[in-house]
């Protein structure tokens, strides 16, 4: 289960829109096709705004550990 929060409504519905591609890529990627995927828009009253899309990968990095080795073992990049 993969689940994607979401800011605000409008998020919510670009990702909504998405879901089939993003679960589409990722299970062929992964050659696993028993993923899921579920959008939320989240509730939380702290909203946090970022600069760049750099600066969202160091966050959500440094709240999971998980995360770095994903993209060293894909290789990926921004």
């Amino acid at each position: 289960m993969i689940i994607i929060d979401t800011i605000n409504k409008m998020n919510f519905k670009e990702m909504t829109e998405y879901k089939v591609k993003i679960k589409t890529f990722i299970s062929k990627e992964l050659n696993n096709y028993s993923l899921d995927i579920d959008v939320r828009l989240s509730k939380e009253t702290d909203k946090k705004t970022f600069l760049d899309s750099k600066e969202k990968l160091k966050i959500i990095q440094d709240s999971n550990n998980i995360i770095s080795s994903l993209i060293d073992e894909f290789k990926l990049r921004i």
